[in-house]
């Protein structure tokens, strides 16, 4: 079990780093010193990556100890993930709330605690918030970036469970759904006409060869090749799907398959990089109360008839048509 011990601790714990940096004043020769936090060494991007090979590693090792154990002892291991994986929702949520717009300055000093990550992890090597050290937009994007990594590696170990575990066996009391057992996949659907319309509204958020199968998956559920690459924010793209769905423009499926559906086939552009979009990530704007996305693609409004009609924010739209 040391390895499964030492895997969760490694995911729970983020250790930042503190460093200096010269920051330009008022005065065009006076320059001042200022401390930064930075994360991107516990990100799968960070160069040379060793933060990621080194948890991939340990989740492959933890599998291994899981195969010595009895159904009881994987329940309750079980249990445990279930309850990291709550945190790692908790901290979405936090996230998406205070996920205001700082292009112009810095994030507030008690940013960390302010979306709980102090409160819900281990965080090793935070200051003070007097201490005055920066917060800046790439940390900001890297924890979401190192999040998303560990959840990838939570879900896979729970999934190894669910293949361990006997069909049948209950978790906790008997009337509990078992731990595994044949899923039921639903796929969401869209009204009639919306899944075209939602097409030209979209569109412009693809290159061209994205735009060919997009239009084959909204209306038929035709999977793509590869992920379809968003051009825009991620927040942005599950707020869209989330608004069809509140109006029933979306049928078929609950929340949590639409999400699991979004981060199968999409993904997003960040710093010139292919992104992932984590059903965690989804879930704590689909399926939550977080703050709405203050830079919405498009607009769903009631009409006197009753019905809902969607209008595209031409403030936000892009178009990434590259012909």
């Amino acid at each position: 079990m040391k390895h499964l011990k030492k895997f969760l601790a490694c995911l729970q714990t983020f250790q930042l780093r503190v460093t200096q940096r010269k920051e330009r004043q008022a005065h065009p020769l006076e320059i001042k010193e200022a401390q930064t936090y930075e994360l991107s060494h516990e990100t799968p991007y960070g160069a040379p990556a060793a933060f990621a090979s080194e948890l991939r590693l340990l989740s492959e090792l933890a599998a291994l100890d899981l195969v010595s154990l009895d159904s009881k002892q994987l329940c309750m291991v079980h249990d445990l993930l279930q309850a990291v994986e709550e945190r790692f929702k908790t901290f979405w949520v936090n996230y998406h709330n205070y996920s205001f717009d700082y292009r112009w300055q810095d994030y507030p000093a008690d940013y960390i605690s302010m979306v709980g990550l102090d409160k819900l992890f281990i965080v090793e090597n935070l200051c003070p918030v007097h201490s005055h050290a920066l917060i800046e937009e790439t940390l900001v994007d890297d924890l979401s970036e190192s999040v998303s990594f560990r959840e990838s590696l939570l879900a896979s170990l729970k999934k190894r469970i669910s293949s361990l575990v006997p069909v049948g066996l209950v978790q906790g009391a008997d009337s509990a759904p078992p731990l595994s057992g044949e899923p039921v996949n639903s796929t969401p659907r869209f009204v009639e006409g919306m899944d075209e319309e939602f097409y030209h509204i979209l569109k412009g958020y693809f290159t061209p060869e994205d735009q060919q199968q997009l239009l084959p998956l909204l209306q038929d559920n035709q999977p793509p090749a590869a992920p379809l690459v968003f051009h825009g924010n991620g927040n942005q793209l599950a707020d869209a799907f989330k608004q069809l769905y509140e109006a029933n423009l979306i049928v078929g499926c609950l929340k949590s398959d639409l999400e699991v559906w979004i981060s199968s086939h999409f993904a997003y552009v960040f710093r010139k990089q292919q992104r992932i979009l984590p059903p965690g990530y989804l879930a704590a704007i689909i399926s939550s109360n977080a703050r709405p996305c203050q830079s919405p693609i498009l607009d769903v409004r009631k009409q006197a008839d009753g019905t809902y009609a969607v209008y595209p924010v031409l403030r936000t739209q892009k178009n990434y048509n590259l012909q």
